[in-house]
C-alpha cells in the first residue's frame, strides 16, 4: 500500500510576483518568535514582528511599515530573515495574520508599500 504524504504550504507559496532583480526583497530584524512563509509582519521601529489588529491600532500617526515573510523561520532572539517589501503581488489566501487582524484588513496596508494582495489561487 502506498504511503500517503502530506506537506504544507511551500516557502514563497504566497508569493504571486515580484519585481526583476530581487528589488522586492530586503533583509529585516525579526522579533523572536515563529513565522511562517507569507507572514504579515510589522515596524513601527526598530524589529519587525507579527502584525495584529493591536500592533496596528496602536501606530496613530501611520508610519509603520509592513512586509511579508519569504520563508518559515523560528528563533528565540532576534533574527535577521528576508521579506517581501515592495513591488510584488501576494495571494490572499497564503497569507498569515496575527490576533484580531484579518487578511482584508492587511490588504491596504500592505498597499502602502506596493504589495498588492490578490485573491488567487
Amino acid at each position: 500500500m502506498a504511503t500517503v504524504l502530506t506537506q504544507g504550504a511551500a516557502d514563497e507559496g504566497f508569493l504571486h510576483q515580484e519585481a526583476n532583480g530581487g528589488i522586492s526583497r530586503e533583509a529585516v530584524t525579526l522579533a523572536a518568535g515563529t513565522y511562517a512563509a507569507g507572514s504579515v509582519v510589522i515596524s513601527t521601529g526598530g524589529s519587525y514582528q507579527l502584525a495584529t489588529q493591536a500592533l496596528v491600532d496602536a501606530d496613530e500617526d501611520g508610519v509603520a511599515t509592513y512586509a511579508v515573510v519569504c520563508r518559515n523561520a523560528s528563533e528565540a532572539a532576534a533574527f535577521e530573515a528576508a521579506v517581501i517589501a515592495r513591488h510584488a503581488s501576494v495571494k490572499s489566501s497564503e497569507l498569515v495574520t496575527g490576533t484580531g487582524l484579518t487578511v482584508a484588513e492587511a490588504k491596504p496596508l500592505l498597499a502602502k508599500t506596493d504589495i498588492i494582495v490578490r485573491d488567487a489561487a
